[in-house]
Formats: structure tokens, C-alpha cells, sequence
């Protein structure tokens, strides 16, 4: 058996999904894009926190942990 390490990002993408019960990262990203509030996922390590944000979000606010490190999936995925 082999050892895949995911990047940070990829962990980040596949939690999102589970969290917002897309089976898969294009029904997620069509989601995101059909819709005026994007998923947006806290990036600090230790913190899952979800939020709707602006699909070119890369530093929101995070009310779970204080941060500024909500990153809305389209900018996670690259699409921004």
C-alpha cells in the first residue's frame, strides 16, 4: 500500500466537500459557481470552519478561531 500525502489545499477541498455534502469536487465547484454566495473554509491548521463568502475570497474572517484565512473554494480550486 502506498502513502499519498495531500496538500494542504487538497485536504482543505475534500473537508469542504464532506462538510457541504457534495459527493465530488465538481459538484462543488458548479455549486459555487451557480450560486451568488460561495463555501469558503478556514485555512488555519486546527480550524474546519465553514462560511459562505465572495467567490474571490483568499483572507475572510474566520469566527471560529479569529483568523483572516477564509478561502472561498474557487480560489482554492485555482478557478480564481
Amino acid at each position: 500500500m502506498s502513502n499519498i500525502a495531500l496538500s494542504q489545499k487538497a485536504q482543505k477541498l475534500m473537508k469542504l466537500c464532506d462538510q457541504k455534502d457534495f459527493h465530488n469536487l465538481d459538484d462543488l465547484l458548479l455549486a459555487a459557481l451557480l450560486n451568488s454566495g460561495c463555501p469558503a473554509i478556514c485555512m488555519t491548521e486546527g480550524c474546519d470552519h465553514t462560511a459562505e463568502m465572495e467567490p474571490d475570497q483568499d483572507q475572510g474572517f474566520c469566527q471560529a478561531c479569529g483568523g483572516n484565512m477564509l478561502v472561498s473554494v474557487l480560489v482554492l480550486a485555482g478557478l480564481i
